[in-house]
């Protein structure tokens, strides 16, 4: 049963994320000041990026929020008729709640359930009947989801915060494709994927954050690569049995620095994403992403406060040459390696544009809303060629209890 809830809160989602197969940041806030909140409180948002800065979090807190996922990728295959599709996977719902309270002066706790990772592409229906008319795009179809759920702690003592949380991980992968073992031969061609498959995952993250003065504030995070199998889930040497597919999701740490007055906060984070060392990601040749983030909060008015930011990150898909690798247990060519990338999971975007508001209707409630764009990429290797753009509109109700 807890199976089904989780599927079916995930359902809608068929991401094409940002960095990598993750979002640039999950809380409304966060995602309008460019990401960040490493070295900067985000109230309950915390919990999603640095849990050590929930130990300012005052009274009891609520935040139910939503983003708007609508990425536009285009790709074309020149080693079969060159003619451009478009992806089917143009919009998703990713969802995000989160909670957070005192225990004492100097403990606080923050729960968080949210959809952080995830990506996919569909390109159903675009062969023809023939080879002459096969765009060469396979009938291709992923769909990757990934949920966190994260219990965390902090506390402070002077000028000094610690958190530590527990990340319980859900993730689902569908994979389908029609590929032949004969290009010229259309009874070779056959559906390779093996349907939904899903796994559970655990891990953990850890924050520190110090306030040099009452203005300067710095933070740290560091959270765990988390292990999951995707079991039967596709026929990666077209053998007529389904492979299984490790496929853990990245370790990752960063540092920040943040700067507030009572109406101007700044922020300014650099992570590091390791996908060339999770499993399954590694095989696929994805490279480590470096990811710089800036953030800008103004508060015209006791109650309103504006907000944009700016986030650059390489692609884990560099300029697109991969080498040969076994996946799934199966050996593929450069090409194939190449082909999965570019079609299925084409990660390439790497600059993003946020704004953003914040406002309180009272002392209990609040609102925030944020709008990403990331500007069209291209990427072109072995006669193959992929764009991705992206739009999200994010928002969030917030609520204190006392």
């Amino acid at each position: 049963m807890k199976r089904v809830i989780i599927i079916s809160i995930l359902a809608s989602t068929i991401l094409l994320a940002t960095n990598g197969d993750n979002l640039i940041s999950l809380g409304a806030e966060s995602r309008a000041m460019g990401g960040t909140g490493i070295a900067m409180g985000m109230g309950t948002d915390s919990v999603f990026r640095n849990p050590a800065w929930l130990a300012d979090v005052k009274g009891t807190q609520a935040m139910f929020g939503a983003t708007m996922f609508m990425p536009e990728v285009k790709a074309k295959n020149g080693n079969a008729n060159g003619q451009e599709a478009t992806s089917k996977a143009d919009t998703s719902l990713i969802p995000a709640v989160s909670h957070a309270g005192r225990v004492s002066d100097t403990l606080a706790y923050g729960i968080g359930m949210f959809g952080v990772s995830g990506m996919g592409a569909d390109y159903r229906n675009e062969n023809g009947m023939t080879p002459q008319e096969n765009k060469g795009l396979s009938d291709m179809r992923t769909n990757f989801q990934y949920m966190r759920f994260v219990p965390s702690i902090a506390y402070k003592k002077e000028n000094l915060r610690v958190g530590v949380g527990l990340t319980l991980a859900y993730g689902a992968l569908d994979m389908s494709a029609v590929m032949p073992t004969d290009p010229q031969d259309m009874s070779t061609y056959k559906q390779r994927g093996g349907g939904m498959s899903d796994d559970f995952g655990f891990g953990g993250q850890f924050g520190i954050g110090y306030t040099i003065t009452p203005n300067i504030l710095v933070g740290g995070y560091y959270q765990t690569e988390i292990a999951t199998e995707y079991e039967n889930v596709f026929d990666f040497n077209m053998d007529g049995i389904y492979d299984n597919l490790k496929l853990n999701q990245p370790a990752e740490y960063g540092v920040g620095v943040g700067y507030k007055t009572d109406k101007i906060r700044a922020s300014l984070d650099i992570k590091q994403i390791k996908w060339s060392s999770a499993d399954g990601y590694d095989s696929f040749g994805w490279d480590d992403q470096t990811v710089y983030s800036l953030g800008l909060e103004y508060k015209s008015a006791s109650d309103l406060a504006l907000r944009a930011g700016y986030s650059h990150s390489n692609s884990p898909l560099d300029d697109g040459s991969f080498k040969g690798a076994t996946v799934g247990g199966a050996q593929m060519r450069p090409q194939d390696v190449t082909y999965f990338n570019m079609m299925g999971f084409p990660a390439i975007s790497k600059d993003h544009y946020t704004v953003g508001l914040g406002y309180n209707f009272s002392n209990k409630i609040g609102f925030d809303i944020a709008y990403v764009y990331a500007p069209k990429e291209i990427l072109k290797s072995m006669n193959m060629q992929v764009s991705n753009e992206q739009q999200s509109l994010s928002g969030a109700l917030k609520y204190t209890f006392d």
